[in-house]
């Protein structure tokens, strides 16, 4: 017998209520973190000075810490989902590199055939061609033989080096579950680790003022990985987070300020950009949640766009508005995001199916009631 209306309304809320919803902002937030690097990268292409947020760090780079922000959160999330060393470790394989063994040989195979100074024996001849495919097991490269080098920059593809680094902290994630450190039971131990680790960072090391820490030296970009602990964490305390999120909001803000006023705004926009970025990504904005229906080309958009802006350059040159070649680039950009979206990248992570299921999957525990706090993202 057919249930009447209220009662098949109230069923199907009651189901509704048991599976964990997947809409949320991130997939608006990775776009708008990707974009926010091509804008900054058009500036640098050009040697032109790019715009500071908050007077000290790049656009560019702001879209980068908000990246890692985000990738601690959800690779953490994929961990304690499924906690098996080899099917994390593959998820996190078919994620970044097929995309990246792809833009790698479009850099060395197309564009650079295409635009090099030298005759195309002497491009295929120079050990630095071959020696470029060494990105493959992420030893990043800056230059092929004759390409771009009449553009104020000659380096091929400058967004690439970040790569390895968001790697090595995948490998950091995978000890710390191996040692049972993303278990609830031990998340006031890791608070403590990424608090002190923080400390040295920003106290200690003082990645603000320490010159080793300047562009191009030794340690530039080690703030990178505080950030992706800070995702962590806010993955291991979720539920209390959320439940106390305007409070902690005005806490941060209130240490940020603090921070700032000891000449250590480095450490104030550690303390509160992470926490602002998750609380958004995890919220669900009609329209911005429905960001990522199509796919998500956010990885595409970083990898490629500024192999895309050099390009450009080198055929259309640097006598044009700002706006003029961003829109360009963008748009060239796109068009290639969306390619190695549903390509390269999807067709790559479906492979993951044959990976086997975790033992979330196995125990049925999406029939178990969740709050909102604890929604899973469209990410794995």
């Amino acid at each position: 017998m057919p249930l009447p209306r209220f009662a098949r309304w109230a069923a199907d809320g009651h189901n509704q209520m048991m599976q964990p919803s997947r809409s949320n902002n991130f997939d608006f937030v990775r776009l708008l973190a990707a974009g926010v690097v091509l804008c900054g990268h058009q500036f640098a292409v050009c040697l032109r000075p790019e715009p500071s947020p908050f007077g000290l760090i790049t656009l560019g780079t702001l879209g980068v810490l908000i990246f890692f922000s985000i990738s601690g959160y959800l690779v953490a999330q994929s961990w304690v989902r499924d906690p098996h060393v080899l099917r994390f470790a593959s998820k996190r394989f078919l994620r970044i590199w097929p995309g990246l063994a792809v833009v790698t040989f479009v850099a060395a195979f197309v564009i650079g055939p295409a635009v090099t100074s030298l005759s195309l024996p002497g491009y295929f001849g120079s050990p630095a061609t071959w020696g470029y495919l060494t990105q493959l097991y992420l030893n990043i490269k800056y230059v092929l033989p004759g390409v771009f080098e009449h553009n104020p920059v000659s380096v091929v593809n400058g967004s690439l080096w970040t790569i390895p680094i968001e790697v090595r902290w995948y490998g950091v994630l995978l000890v710390a579950g191996i040692f049972g450190l993303l278990h609830k039971k031990m998340r006031f131990a890791l608070l403590l680790g990424v608090v002190l680790y923080a400390i040295y960072i920003y106290g200690i090391f003082d990645v603000q003022h320490n010159p080793r820490a300047a562009f191009l030296r030794p340690d530039f970009g080690c703030e990178y990985g505080s950030y992706f602990c800070y995702g962590v964490l806010m993955n291991s305390f979720r539920e209390e987070w959320h439940r106390y999120r305007l409070l902690l909001a005005g806490l941060l803000s209130g240490l940020a300020v603090l921070l700032a006023a000891a000449h250590h705004g480095y450490a104030a926009i550690y303390a509160l950009l992470p926490f602002l970025v998750i609380w958004f990504g995890t919220s669900s904005t009609p329209v911005l949640r429905d960001f990522g229906r199509y796919g998500d080309f956010s990885y595409g958009i970083y990898i490629y766009a500024f192999m895309v802006q050099q390009f450009l350059i080198s055929i259309l040159g640097i006598d044009h508005s700002y706006w003029a070649a961003v829109s360009a680039s963008a748009v060239c950009t796109l068009g290639l995001a969306v390619v190695s979206w549903h390509f390269v990248e999807a067709p790559a992570m479906t492979l993951k199916r044959h990976l086997g299921r975790g033992d979330a999957g196995r125990l049925g525990m999406a029939n178990t009631p969740v709050s909102p706090a604890s929604l899973p993202p469209a990410v794995d």
